[in-house]
């Protein structure tokens, strides 16, 4: 490691103690994760959807776009996350990239989902790959940044799962306008209807953009820390930051529970209407079931946390994850609807768990590493982090893709017309088996995780 002066460490900009973070700051920070989950949830849920039976894209090929553009963020992601953790501004290096963020987030969005209607598939496939390409950029430009920040703004153990609850409560708020709104959009407008996404993507990035410029300029006087005199040469950076046992295995915990949540959330819209046989206005009233479940659970996942510790709640979370998901098995066109809202509201405890339990970890961990060795590198932790909730998060509609189109799929007919024994495992491979096995292996990686608050004060 190349050595760092002291006066590196964290200076603070505030004055206050360093857990003092007023609620407004919670708030306005949070609210950027409102424009980040509809991006990632309506790519993940909808767009896989859309380019098969809309733009008429084979889905093999739909899932493989999806899954290339992500390839990408091998690079961006450490490279926003390096830029943003030396810049010296005198003032919060992460805030300017949340600006620009802002605008290539909201404008990829409209893109996707207005994809001209060109007479050659690869055109149209062609058109898609290039606005995945500025999404996967605007992204990783927002978020690496952005997600950096709690880490800068307290260094209270408990605290930063309060920051965290308010985030949710913004993700939850995600889920209420795309669960809901969108489905009954879909339903009213035409699920197949080139019209209805345009207007969703039109929607859609009109919320993103307000949503991150909000947590732009709210966050003008909140605690940030300046990059050293020095840094570290950026393999020194990967080195350290991959011999960190703690951010390893939560990395471990995130891929696995991604790879099966990107699963079942890119065959979701399928399994409902082909073997439930059901209309999205069933999923539009899940929405608006799950959404107001996801802001009490929330509270009440920080409550537990204070009372058998964060990995142990996770643990709770996702084994709740893995019992639900089991059961789409038995799902068929004769039960009732109350089972498809119970189990999507019972998921919504689970993923109240990983996402505040996860992001208050990978906290902990910077902080720790940061009162270990002197240097801040939150956007180097963040980077790594999330390129592998997007990478792990693109295999979903790769692994959909490609069995669907093995199992015969065709992209020219409605979804639910063709129904096969082959269709349907391919589905349940999506919505079921792969995040059952997933959400296991995620578990049995959290029972060695062995950061602990003790260990923070020491």
């Amino acid at each position: 490691m190349t050595s760092i002066p002291d006066d590196t460490s964290a200076p603070l900009t505030s004055g206050g103690p360093v857990s003092d973070i007023t609620r407004n700051i919670k708030i306005g920070w949070a609210s950027g994760a409102l424009g980040v989950a509809i991006l990632m949830n309506s790519i993940g849920g909808l767009a896989l959807f859309y380019m098969i039976s809309v733009l008429h894209i084979n889905p093999m090929l739909a899932g493989a776009l999806i899954f290339v553009t992500k390839i990408f963020d091998v690079l961006s992601d450490p490279i926003v996350g390096r830029w943003s953790d030396s810049l010296r501004l005198g003032k919060s290096r992460r805030r300017p990239f949340l600006l620009w963020g802002a605008v290539l987030s909201a404008g990829s969005f409209v893109m996707i989902f207005t994809t001209p209607l060109f007479e050659a598939e690869l055109a149209r496939a062609g058109y898609v790959f290039v606005a995945m390409l500025i999404y996967t950029l605007g992204y990783t430009i927002f978020n690496v940044p952005y997600m950096s920040m709690p880490s800068e703004m307290t260094e209270d153990y408990h605290e930063r799962s309060s920051i965290h609850s308010y985030r949710m409560m913004f993700i939850s708020t995600a889920n209420l306008v795309a669960g809901a709104l969108t489905p009954w959009i879909l339903q009213q407008m035409g699920r197949l209807e080139w019209s209805s996404y345009a207007v969703i993507g039109v929607g859609g990035a009109i919320i993103i953009f307000l949503s991150m410029m909000n947590a732009w300029r709210t966050t003008k006087n909140a605690r940030f820390t300046e990059a050293g005199e020095h840094t570290p040469q950026m393999l020194n950076e990967l080195g350290h930051v991959f011999s960190n046992r703690h951010f390893i295995r939560l990395l471990g915990v995130k891929a696995a529970q991604l790879i099966g949540i990107a699963s079942s959330s890119a065959a979701g819209m399928f399994f409902l209407l082909n073997v439930l046989q059901k209309d999205l206005n069933l999923m539009a009233l899940t929405g608006l079931v799950v959404g107001p479940m996801s802001l009490v659970f929330a509270p009440i996942v920080v409550w537990i946390s204070k009372r058998i510790g964060k990995s142990n709640t996770y643990i709770l979370a996702a084994l709740n994850y893995v019992i639900i998901v089991g059961t789409w098995v038995i799902a068929d066109p004769n039960e009732p609807d109350w089972a498809y809202l119970l189990r999507m509201g019972l998921v919504s405890f689970s993923a109240s768990g990983n996402i505040i339990m996860a992001m208050s970890m990978l906290t902990d961990i910077i902080n720790h590493d940061a009162k270990k060795t002197g240097v801040r590198r939150e956007g180097v932790y963040t980077a790594f982090y999330s390129f592998t909730e997007k990478f792990t998060f693109a295999f979903g509609p790769l692994i959909v893709g490609l069995a669907l189109g093995l199992a015969g799929f065709d992209q020219n007919l409605p979804p639910e017309e063709m129904q096969t024994p082959e269709i349907r495992q391919a589905l349940l491979l999506g919505i079921c088996y792969i995040p059952a096995v997933m959400g296991l292996l995620a578990v049995f990686l959290l029972s060695g995780y062995k950061l602990k608050e003790e260990d923070l004060n020491k």
